[in-house]
């Protein structure tokens, strides 16, 4: 019978340490996200590129509409030639989001000023040019112009005055993709501004060299009229200040004669 009592008393405490050690189970995950851009997030990082590419074809679709629309509401709008922008806008995705990921990876400087100025001056001269260029041609393409003298003779005439319309408009997109936008949100940020620039390409692209030229020689008879605002406005500046000083040196002189 003790030793019965023993070996009761000596299990019912080896039970009471193992009860001591049990440990609770950990609680489960909590459940992903549903929001909109938790979601994209989740998309982006698992296919970047085929986000990016889905993106550009939404982006050409709604700029070319409103190229037609909005900028040549006179013509019959042709389903037909968006089709061909967001083919093209599509291919031309992937290397603008390789292009972005290059310039956070490569073009950066310890002054967060410089290293904006330095994404933006890389942008304009090293993407911008190539990017236009691919879009215009292949826009030319779509047309049936496949005389290389005509592209050449179209890229001339297009592409300069995209470019400094583009300097006007992507740095503040730069700017604002690396200062308040998370990496996987700058495709986004670049799509929804590229709303605006694809329906700017889309007319210059596929409006007639005639049409072009004359929107061109209006730009710059506006530049003219800037330029020559402020030569009057510089003009009646040094005016005011040569009569300012003229003013001073009569006070001076009075003075002096007076004293």
């Amino acid at each position: 019978m003790a030793y019965m009592r023993l070996f009761r008393r000596r299990m019912s405490s080896e039970a009471t340490k193992n009860s001591t050690h049990v440990t609770t189970p950990p609680p489960p995950p909590p459940p992903p996200s549903k929001s909109i851009s938790a979601s994209y997030k989740r998309f982006h990082d698992k296919r970047p590129h085929t986000t990016q590419f889905l993106q550009a074809m939404v982006v050409s679709l709604v700029g070319d509409s409103l190229s037609q629309l909005l900028i040549t509401p006179d013509e019959e709008y042709q389903p037909l030639r968006t089709l061909k922008v967001m083919v093209t806008g599509s291919i031309l995705s992937i290397p603008t989001y390789r292009w972005f990921l290059i310039m956070a990876r490569y073009i950066n400087h310890p002054h967060k000023v410089l290293s904006l100025a330095m994404k933006c001056v890389a942008n304009q001269l090293c993407f911008a040019p190539f990017f236009l260029s691919s879009f215009i041609t292949t826009g030319l393409l779509w047309q049936g112009i496949y005389n290389v003298d005509e592209i050449i003779a179209n890229l001339k005439q297009r592409v300069p005055i995209a470019w400094m319309n583009g300097c006007m408009f992507w740095p503040n997109i730069v700017v604002l993709n690396f200062t308040l936008v998370p990496p996987h949100f700058r495709g986004l940020v670049n799509s929804g501004a590229s709303v605006v620039w694809q329906a700017y390409l889309s007319w210059l692209t596929f409006a007639s060299k005639s049409t072009v030229q004359h929107a061109i020689e209006e730009e710059v008879a506006f530049e003219h009229k800037v330029e020559h605002k402020m030569t009057e406005s510089l003009h009646l500046s040094e005016a005011k200040s040569a009569l300012l000083a003229a003013e001073k040196k009569v006070v001076d002189a009075v003075g002096t004669s007076s004293s």
